[in-house]
C-alpha cells in the first residue's frame, strides 16, 4: 500500500462527508451529526487554518480515511496541543497499521508544533482504546466536562 496524507480540498467534500456520517453511525457519540455541521467545520478550517485542519488519507487515488485535527495552546503543557478530534479509516483498510502509522507520523513530525496529542474515545470502542494505549496514550487525570450552548 502507498498511503499518503494530504490536507482537505474541496474535491474531497463528498468523500469526507460520507465518512463522517459513517463514523457517527458506527460509533455514535452524545451529539448527533448533520451535513450542516460538517460543512461548518470544513468552512471554518478553510478560513482559519490556525484552528486546525482535516487530513485525507489516501491509498493511491482512493480516499480511505480522514482525520480532523484541532489546535489549542495549553499553559499546562507549555505549547500547542493537537487534538485528534476524529480519525476514521474505512473498514476494508482497518487492522493494516494505517491509523498507527498516521498517529506516529503526527508525533514524529510534531505536526502543528504540537507538544502533546490528545484524543477522546467512546467507552464502548474497545478496539480504538487498545490501539491508542498501544501507542502510549494514557487516561489523563482530569475529566472533561462539557456544556453545550447550542440547541442540539
Amino acid at each position: 500500500m502507498n498511503i499518503q496524507y494530504k490536507q482537505f480540498g474541496r474535491s474531497d467534500y463528498k468523500d469526507i462527508t460520507d465518512m463522517i456520517h459513517a463514523l457517527y453511525k458506527e460509533d455514535p457519540p452524545g451529539m448527533p451529526m448533520s451535513t450542516e455541521k460538517i460543512t461548518n467545520t470544513l468552512n471554518e478550517f478553510e478560513k482559519h487554518p490556525d484552528k486546525g485542519t482535516i487530513m485525507v488519507l489516501k491509498n493511491g487515488p482512493n480516499v480511505i480515511g480522514y482525520s480532523i485535527l484541532a489546535n489549542f495552546w495549553s499553559n499546562e503543557f507549555g505549547g500547542n496541543v493537537l487534538i485528534i478530534d476524529e480519525l476514521y479509516i474505512k473498514e476494508v483498510y482497518r487492522s493494516q497499521g494505517i491509523g498507527t502509522n498516521f498517529i506516529k507520523h503526527l508525533k514524529d513530525i510534531k505536526f502543528a508544533n504540537a507538544v502533546a496529542l490528545q484524543l477522546e474515545i467512546t467507552s464502548s470502542n474497545k478496539r480504538a482504546r487498545k490501539l491508542y494505549e498501544s501507542l502510549g496514550f494514557k487516561k489523563y487525570k482530569n475529566d472533561i466536562l462539557m456544556l453545550s450552548t447550542s440547541a442540539d
